[in-house]
């Protein structure tokens, strides 16, 4: 058996009433977008982002804000507001309108619909056929179907937190969402009292894995659109291969910290999880499908060709590669998905049916933040001057106690706002700090797009997270908070003091 989703988790119903997944065999295939509960949006919160992306730009300007920037920053806070109050699609085209009256239509399509863009679409369309044919949760279940965790409460917890990291690599909402039904059926088939300590620490800690693994890889999820937002405002390119020796073994080392203060710090007892039993929630391992198989062999020769082209001492190959960009390698395994042919066979990927799999709500997120990166930060804005003024007072400080105080505040903010727009806020910030006082800017860099991920303490944080706090048969929101909140400083301080010296030796 592999793992399915419950028939009824209360929380997650009343949240995501529209989210409908059919099983097919051993195959999880999503039916419809990820939807909020339908709601009635008040018509003030279309007004409000209406008058922001286009009459913010009359008020009088403040601080070093020019005209120009006032318009530009007048879509950055409508987009806030609106995603938080009306939803992303809507807010985003409304955004992306206005920022181009500012800055011209033709200047805003090219930085929005870019390179970047273009292979983040079609790489959907390899996770697709990972999804699609169930080769996600096969790959989740070869980890959750091991025995030797067997009468090993604490390997147990690490084996489960490691799928988590494995889920968010490769598609963090539908697997936040799997996750709430494994532990909704494990908790309950051992025992555990609902609202209890372990349940709420298990949730915390699965929410944190899922984070680091949206990060790890640097072209595939969170961690794509970050290195487009970088593309966008650092002209010095990051190598993926380093990237993946800090981000990867940092994640890992950060849950492995959080399993130590789950022992120490919340002195969780997790003396259940010892009658785990991979059976209890159908983590019995079956062999892959062709189909499955196909799917895993394009995601890794996706991952090898986008790796390699970043390894210069490859020379040749290098050199060749580096032609390709993302967006070549995802058409090169989408042409040859389509000439091989699947179990039924057909071709291996029907392009209509992939194309329909696209989730334009983050395309269309991730290419308006491509514009805001680029023309926000610019001098004629004066915005990136005015919130450099804002944190003057803390320049005069030793330079390693300002990047600290910078960095904590990132990490405050992005459990109240998105991700993504935190990274956009503070890059710049932190790129010009690291030059004038001789850091890497690519270590300080790495760390925020690190810290922006710490995003635990609120539902609004991050969407994972958001569906761990639908989980309320079992967990109670205010827990949850109350645990983030008691964790983050001490994961913060932690990936600070390794973080630093291991970035120095990378970078």
């Amino acid at each position: 058996m592999t793992v399915c989703w419950p028939q009824t988790v209360t929380g997650f119903t009343q949240l995501y009433s529209k989210k409908q997944y059919l099983l097919n065999g051993s195959n999880l295939i999503e039916n419809e977008v990820l939807l909020m509960e339908e709601k009635k949006v008040n018509i003030i919160h279309y007004v409000i982002v209406f008058a922001l992306c286009f009459l913010f730009r009359f008020l009088p300007p403040f601080g070093q804000v020019t005209p120009y920037g006032m318009g530009i920053l007048g879509t950055f806070i409508g987009a806030i507001y609106g995603w938080s109050t009306i939803g992303m699609a809507w807010t985003t085209l409304m955004c992306l309108v206005g920022i181009g009256l500012s800055v011209g239509a033709n200047q805003m399509i090219a930085a929005c619909f870019n390179m970047t863009i273009v292979g983040m679409i079609f790489i959907m369309f390899i996770v697709y056929k990972l999804n699609s044919t169930g080769a996600t949760n096969w790959l989740v279940n070869s980890i959750l179907g091991s025995k030797m965790t067997k009468g090993k409460p604490w390997l147990t917890l690490a084996m489960l937190f490691a799928a988590c990291y494995m889920g968010g690599v490769l598609n963090s909402m539908i697997m936040a969402i799997v996750f709430v039904g494994i532990y909704t059926n494990l908790f309950r088939s051992l025992g555990v009292p609902a609202y209890s300590k372990l349940i709420t620490c298990t949730l915390v800690g699965s929410a944190l894995a899922i984070m680091m693994g949206q990060i790890g890889i640097p072209v595939m999820g969170n961690a794509l659109m970050l290195i487009a937002i970088y593309n966008a405002m650092v002209p010095i390119p990051l190598d993926f291969v380093a990237y993946m020796l800090f981000m990867i073994p940092m994640g890992i080392a950060v849950i492995l910290f959080y399993i130590v203060l789950m022992k120490f710090v919340f002195r969780v007892d997790v003396t259940p999880l010892k009658e785990y039993d991979p059976s209890l929630i159908g983590g019995g391992l079956q062999p892959a499908t062709k189909d499955q198989k196909l799917a895993i062999f394009f995601f890794v020769l996706f991952m090898v060709l986008a790796v390699c082209s970043s390894i210069a001492v490859l020379g040749p190959v290098y050199a060749f590669l580096g032609k390709f960009g993302l967006f070549g390698f995802a058409a090169v395994c989408i042409c040859l998905m389509m000439l091989v042919k699947g179990e039924d066979g057909k071709p291996f990927l029907d392009f209509r049916a992939g194309g329909a799999s696209v989730g334009w709500d983050a395309v269309l997120m991730v290419g308006y933040i491509m514009v805001i990166s680029t023309y926000m930060n610019t001098p004629e804005t004066g915005i990136s001057q005015t919130l450099m003024g804002l944190l003057t007072p803390f320049t005069s400080l030793n330079p390693l106690v300002f990047v600290v105080v910078a960095l904590f505040i990132g990490m405050l903010l992005t459990n109240i706002a998105t991700n993504l727009i935190i990274v956009a806020m503070f890059m710049p910030v932190l790129f010009n700090f690291a030059g004038l006082v001789g850091l890497s800017p690519t270590m300080l860099i790495l760390l925020l797009f690190m810290f922006s991920h710490f995003a635990l303490a609120t539902p609004a944080a991050a969407p994972p997270t958001g569906i761990f706090y639908t989980a309320t048969d079992i967990v109670k929101p205010g827990d949850l908070t109350k645990t983030a909140l008691i964790t983050l400083p001490l994961i913060f301080a932690f990936a600070l003091i390794i973080g630093i010296p291991y970035a120095s030796i990378l970078f």
